[in-house]
């Protein structure tokens, strides 16, 4: 119950205001929100656990650090690539939701004014303001529910790219960091072994 003075919402009469798009705008944001939270479950998720993430990758690399540096860099970037997959799950609908829902708004808004004006051209006698406003009001209404789905849409997917892109560009300078220093290792130890057979030579 609302209190004195405050406008009635029904939601029933509201969503049949947006005409034909009603559905179409309905499933893009309901969509929208499944993607919404399953990725921030995996965000979660995955700040929980980068550690032992990154703790296989670098365990792998020191199992091929034998390999020329090269092929090394080759190998693991194939399992990057593979571990990207989950990471970006989602976030191309979440932005294809975000170009749709306005189009879909204001098409919505087109049909509303063209049924409008179609419904002004049949009085016959005085035409009102009350009664221009409200066609224009009602059909106006979809392209504001389009751009409440859209804005968050797109946040939501600039936000799940940019932890992503930021956790994953840490793994790629922490394993770079590992495979120059099993180089920098190789080198130290050729080092050592050329001096040990010129100190031999000398003898």
């Amino acid at each position: 119950m609302l209190p004195d003075g405050l406008p009635s919402f029904d939601f029933a009469e509201q969503f049949a205001q947006l005409g034909i798009m009603a559905w179409p705008l309905a499933v893009c944001s309901i969509v929208a929100l499944a993607i919404g939270i399953e990725r921030l479950v995996f965000v979660l998720k995955a700040t929980r656990t980068a550690e032992a993430r990154y703790e296989r990758l670098a365990d792998y690399l020191r199992e091929i650090k034998v390999q020329p540096k090269p092929v090394r860099d080759e190998m693991v970037g194939v399992m990057l690539n593979d571990l990207q997959r989950p990471y970006y799950s989602g976030i191309k609908s979440l932005r294809m939701i975000g170009m749709i829902s306005p189009i879909l708004g204001l098409l919505g808004t087109i049909l509303g004014i063209i049924a409008a004006f179609k419904v002004i051209s049949m009085q016959t006698g005085p035409v009102s303001p009350a009664l221009i406003a409200d066609g224009l009001w009602e059909a106006m209404l979809t392209t504001a529910v389009g751009l409440l789905i859209a804005l968050p849409a797109l946040l939501m997917a600039h936000f799940f790219s940019s932890f992503s892109e930021r956790q994953l560009g840490r793994f790629c300078l922490d394993l770079n960091r590992l495979s120059l220093s099993f180089e920098l290792a190789k080198t130290e130890s050729k080092s050592e072994i050329v001096e040990f057979a010129s100190e031999v030579r000398r003898k």
